[in-house]
């Protein structure tokens, strides 16, 4: 990315506020992660499975939601990223429920899912018999903590 050039998805600005209750849908941990106003991933714990978290947030910050263990995306409304809506005095003092998921996959996505994860490296991809898109793919995909790539590069 050039030296001018802003990350895609960022943080823009904190006019307009949301508050919200993060609720955990799956049977697996969930890291939450805002990203911030320079695109970088934040850390805000670890939801256990139906356990939930209250955030005060604004309506330009995204969220994203990352298995602890296996760092597979989940969604909020089949969605990879979710952007809160504005608080309204008509909703005084409730918060908006947002149940966390998982994706719908193809059996592609998934097949690709269970072979990073037998991956020590991403290099190794290049290894496979499998054609060179599917490498580039395997490659590509969010990495494992301790990984070769910058894992907030692919959030």
């Amino acid at each position: 990315m050039g030296e001018n050039q802003q990350p895609m998805l960022r943080s823009i600005n904190n006019a307009h506020r949301s508050y919200v209750k993060f609720v955990n849908k799956t049977l697996h941990h969930v890291v939450l992660y805002w990203i911030d106003y320079q695109g970088q991933a934040v850390g805000y714990g670890v939801l256990r499975p139906d356990d939930y978290r209250n955030i005060d947030t604004f309506v330009t910050h995204p969220w994203i939601f990352v298995d602890k263990d296996t760092h597979d995306r989940y969604t909020v409304n089949q969605r990879d990223v979710f952007f809160p809506e504005p608080w309204s005095p008509s909703s005084r003092g409730l918060r908006r429920y947002v149940y966390i998921t998982l994706p719908v996959c193809t059996l592609r996505e998934l097949s690709l899912r269970a072979i990073k994860r037998c991956l020590t490296h991403d290099r190794q991809a290049f290894q496979l018999d499998i054609p060179r898109s599917l490498q580039l793919e395997l490659a590509n995909m969010l990495p494992r903590d301790g990984g070769e790539s910058d894992n907030v590069r692919n959030l």
